[in-house]
């Protein structure tokens, strides 16, 4: 699947059609950073805001739908490195309540429905959903949701978390376990702690950092994490006997799995059985008080009806069941000064009006920045300095202000004309809402965010660079550029005069730069940071342009015909490479840095020119990346789908509905072993 792009600005456009295309396109990019990468950009609220409104659209147009629509999917496809997982049952999202009077219209389409029902309440806990399956008693894989039908294979992670258990005993021949991995709030604060002290860059909140240390390449990684896990359903209770979700609960204890029960012990909330309207509603109450008393982070509650065979009764809709229901908590709001308001350069120029807040505590953390997102939404706010505010954590975790409650009578806050950081004159594109300084190279601010993307584990993954020794770096002049990291080597004696630095951290760094002097050519484009690049297309760029050289002299119709890139990344691939000052530091880091080669064929050249593979199932050789990488290397095309034009489906263990898909259009099926043979 192709990597989703940043949709950009909203469009000014009345018409529908217009609006659909860019809810669809926003959508499907913050599900990307949400599920795919760990690291969203908007609130839950906001996202579910988005979601709704782009419902509320198809409803009133159901033409202009899109078929792939994200009212009508689950989560996000899987990240490469991976190997897949498909589940057996899919694992589908919840539908959300945001207030009591959505949860009694739920309630009520139910008992329209079923008459009355038991109901059981459990935390929404806010971790990475995760599938386990045993066979024979014995944990054989583990996965996470993914889109729903297609997870990503982390079993060697699981197995790293002391509360999963590898053996099980009196279990069905196999079982299909579901639940969440999470980081309590104290290992987390714990963790951090550790990080800060070691000079290394510090995670946001548990939900992403739970998610991220889940999905590593590198078990060992993992193992580094203080990861835990809840279980909370069976996926195949018709194998186990289970009935009920109580049952189910009951059953996962004896088999030895921490469930709600646990979790709550001691809190004064039970998982139990209830009926009725007003039990809901006081249920809901009594998990709000207890919320931020609670160990582990929870956004809402989730409501299951109790009995099975009423849950297949009800069934399930596209994407959500309709017998589960998220009912989940407004954001915590608090009344607070807004100081004054200051501006913070990103690492793609991007300027960020800041709101200095007088610190306050909302969700039980003390809050005192909020970002205000752009000169429009300073000017939407009517906010100046010296106002009162009312300000919330969005989904818990981002600080915004919310609106002015009472004017301070403090003068209008004026958007500088000049970069704060480097005096540079600031632009704002046509195309944009965002200011930005157009100095990329010699902007301190844009070096450092520069340099700590290059560095990052999914790109050049140089380790020991954390933003605090970035910017020492900076300050002592010993890097000015990405390319200077690469002359550290004959700077040594610098590098060890720096605060906390010393012989041995000096000599760990250049090693780690040393080692990634030969990197894949997708990583180096990735790591170059090209605005709408991510890594999936990085690769796709890699496997056309072949080298350094060919990205340099590539041009928008030959980038615009690769499959998967579209003309807005097209141009800003250009773009980048034609601007003199990005093109110099490609040719200086060209010096120091040989990718390994990437053969670019002819059309028609290689072994499987003209052939399309399509990969399904768990591999166990190579990861499906690597496996679509091999065909591609060879001059075919691989795919995510099967058609009457595949020329071969490689499957592997477990595969699935494309599997059968393929027997039914007659297309050639062949083992992993078979397909590494026709290599």
């Amino acid at each position: 699947m192709t990597e989703p792009a940043n949709p950009g600005p909203r469009p000014n456009s009345k018409d529908p059609q217009a609006q659909i295309d860019w809810l669809v396109a926003a959508l499907r990019w913050h599900n990307h950073l949400y599920y795919s990468k760990s690291a969203p950009e908007i609130s839950d609220p906001e996202f579910d805001a988005l979601m709704r409104e782009l419902e509320a659209l198809e409803k009133k147009h159901p033409l202009l739908a899109h078929p792939d629509s994200p009212t009508r999917v689950v989560g996000a496809g899987a990240r490469g490195g991976l190997a897949p997982m498909e589940h057996r049952v899919p694992m589908l999202s919840i539908e959300n309540a945001m207030n009591a009077e959505e949860a009694r219209a739920w309630l009520k389409r139910i008992t329209d429905d079923v008459g009355d029902v038991e109901l059981v309440c459990e935390p929404k806990y806010d971790g990475l959903s995760c599938e386990l399956v045993y066979i024979d008693g014995k944990l054989a894989q583990a996965g996470t949701r993914g889109d729903g039908k297609v997870g990503e294979d982390v079993t060697a992670n699981i197995r790293t978390i002391a509360s999963v258990p590898q053996k099980i005993s009196k279990a069905p021949k196999r079982l299909e376990v579901r639940g969440e991995v999470y980081i309590n709030k104290q290992d987390f604060a714990a963790l951090n702690e550790r990080l800060e002290a070691a000079g290394q860059k510090t995670y946001v909140n548990p939900r992403n950092t739970a998610s991220g240390s889940l999905r590593q390449i590198d078990a060992s990684v993992t193992a580094q994490r203080p990861l835990s896990a809840v279980w909370y359903q069976i996926a195949n209770p018709e194998d186990c006997g289970v009935k009920d979700v109580q049952g189910a609960i009951k059953a996962l204890q004896g088999w030895g799995f921490k469930t709600s029960v646990e979790m709550l012990a001691g809190t004064g909330l039970k998982v139990e059985s209830f009926k009725g309207e007003q039990a809901l509603l006081v249920h809901y109450e009594a998990y709000g008080k207890q919320r931020h008393n609670l160990p582990f982070e929870i956004d809402g509650m989730v409501v299951k009806v109790n009995d099975m065979a009423v849950q297949a009764e009800l069934g399930v809709r596209s994407k959500s069941p309709r017998y589960l229901l998220a009912f989940k908590f407004p954001p915590e709001e608090r009344e607070t000064v807004c100081e004054k308001i200051e501006v913070q350069v990103g690492r793609t120029g991007a300027v960020t009006p800041v709101a200095i807040l007088t610190p306050t505590k909302v969700g039980g953390v003390t809050v005192t920045h909020a970002s205000l997102h752009n000169a429009d939404e300073i000017e939407r706010l009517g906010l100046k300095p010296g106002d009162t505010v009312m300000v919330h954590r969005a989904g818990d975790v981002i600080p915004q202000v919310l609106r002015v409650t009472k004017a301070g009578g403090g003068k209008a806050f004026k958007f500088p004309k000049r970069c704060p950081r480097c005096d540079t004159e600031l632009v704002k594109p046509e195309d944009e809402v965002v200011i930005r300084c157009p100095n990329h190279l010699g902007c301190p601010a844009q070096v450092l965010g520069a340099i700590e993307h290059f560095t990052s584990r999914t790109a050049m993954n140089i380790e020991g660079l954390a933003e605090k020794n970035i910017q020492q770096l900076i300050d002592a002049g010993l890097v000015k550029s990405t390319a200077d990291l690469y002359t550290l080597k004959g700077k040594r004696d610098g590098m060890v005069e720096l605060e906390r630095w010393g012989e041995k951290k000096a000599d760990k760094l250049i090693a780690e730069i040393e080692k990634s002097r030969q990197p894949q050519l997708a990583r180096f484009i990735y790591a170059l940071g090209i605005r709408n690049v991510g890594e999936t297309v990085a690769g796709l760029i890699a496997n056309e342009v072949g080298s350094i050289d060919g990205l340099l002299s590539a041009t928008e119709e030959q980038l615009n015909a690769i499959e998967g890139i579209g003309p807005v990344i097209a141009a800003s691939v250009v773009r980048f490479m034609q601007e003199p000052h990005s093109a110099a530091l490609v040719r200086e880091l060209q010096k120091h840095i040989t990718p390994q080669a990437v053969k670019k064929l002819a059309a028609g050249e290689g072994k499987f020119a003209g052939m399309t593979f399509v990969f399904t199932g768990a591999l166990t050789k190579f990861t499906r990346e690597q496996a679509e990488e091999m065909v591609r290397e060879r001059g075919g095309k691989a795919s995510g789908s099967v058609s009457k034009n595949t020329s071969y489906v490689v499957a592997g263990e477990k595969a699935g509905s494309k599997l059968k898909k393929a027997n039914e259009l007659g297309v050639k099926v062949v083992t992993e072993e078979e397909f590494a043979a026709m290599t």
